[in-house]
């Protein structure tokens, strides 16, 4: 029988916070034993299937409970979508090293709660999430969380919250992104435009376009735009937080040379792994099979050949797309590729 108690859900890393209640009051947990959790492709809804113990306690209750729980070190890989995100985060989950989490539920409805009002109360609620995943399984564990990109939001508060913490801030290219976007249809197509939907409501960068215009454009714009707010925030990041709480990786780096980057990252986030460790990784079952669908055999050269593909199918809608946007960001003085900048 597993303890419900808000004792338990406060103290057992296997007691996922799942999401607040409407007025933030109650928190909803989830029991998702280890091993699940490195086999479930995201930490959501879509993937638990109602498999999987859930029970709602008042917030107080397990913030009052959760300061004497065990908290690791807590990291992050904030990403832009379809750039290995997921290959990263799951490469890097070393027990007794590290523990990675993908995409917890509650990091969504955090972003949107602190996108509508960023205030003390929602600080609060951020808070104490980012206590409850920091949990380790083993003591000597790291937690590593990648949130979805549409909870890239919380990239500053959650940093400013946690002075200990750091973050990869790992992107692609557009050409990438909209590839990756056009071959999955029209699910791709609408997902481009929830991404714009969503960064929209609170990225700083403002276009200029009216409702009408913006209605005019067509799906592959509207992601280019979508994507151009995530590299614009990614820049304004590290401007904020500088080389020392974030590092950014462009996904191009990483599948050319998965062993060198995984060493970066993981010398950045203080896991120890030595270069047998890392050689092992980079050639291990993680990188044959698909970051995704576990039980599907995959490849750099076969993420490519799906690329050439789509390439084949909108290769011209595309390359017109990536230049609009290119002019787009030169107009708002946007570089393509975020930065850290050096302080003196």
């Amino acid at each position: 029988m597993v303890d419900t108690s808000p004792r338990a859900v406060a103290l057992d890393p296997q007691w996922l916070p799942h999401t607040y209640g409407p007025d933030g009051a109650q928190l909803t947990s989830v029991f998702v034993p280890r091993d699940k959790q490195q086999a479930l492709m995201f930490l959501g809804d879509d993937h638990y299937k109602g498999e999987y113990a859930k029970v709602t306690h008042p917030a107080a209750d397990i913030a009052a409970e959760a300061a004497a729980a065990t908290a690791a070190p807590l990291h992050f890989i904030f990403h832009t979508a379809f750039c290995c995100s997921t290959l990263m985060v799951k490469a890097l989950d070393v027990p007794g090293r590290s523990l990675g989490l993908k995409e917890p539920d509650v990091l969504i409805n955090l972003a949107n709660r602190i996108a509508r009002s960023d205030d003390a109360a929602n600080r609060q609620r951020l808070q104490l999430v980012l206590r409850l995943l920091s949990r380790p399984f083993e003591p000597a564990e790291t937690v590593i969380v990648k949130p979805t990109n549409f909870a890239n939001r919380l990239i500053l508060p959650a940093l400013e919250a946690l002075p200990g913490s750091r973050a990869v801030l790992l992107h692609s290219d557009l050409a990438t992104l909209l590839r990756s976007m056009v071959k999955r249809g029209m699910w791709g197509r609408i997902w481009g435009r929830q991404l714009f939907r969503s960064a929209g409501a609170w990225s700083a960068l403002d276009f200029g376009y009216d409702a009408g215009e913006l209605f005019e454009l067509t799906d592959l714009q509207v992601a280019g735009l979508a994507w151009l707010m995530q590299i614009h925030h990614f820049g304004e990041a590290a401007r904020r937080l500088g080389r020392d709480r974030v590092t950014i990786v462009d996904s191009a780096d990483f599948t050319a040379d998965p062993a060198s980057t995984l060493r970066d990252v993981a010398a950045f986030f203080g896991l120890g792994l030595g270069d047998t460790e890392i050689k092992a990784i980079a050639h291990g079952p993680v990188f044959s099979r698909h970051s995704k669908y576990s039980q599907v055999d995959y490849s750099v050269d076969a993420r490519e050949a799906e690329h050439e593909a789509a390439v084949a199918a909108h290769g011209e809608e595309i390359d017109m797309v990536v230049k609009w946007v290119e002019a787009v960001a030169a107009h708002c003085r946007v570089p393509l590729s975020p930065s850290v900048p050096v302080r003196a």
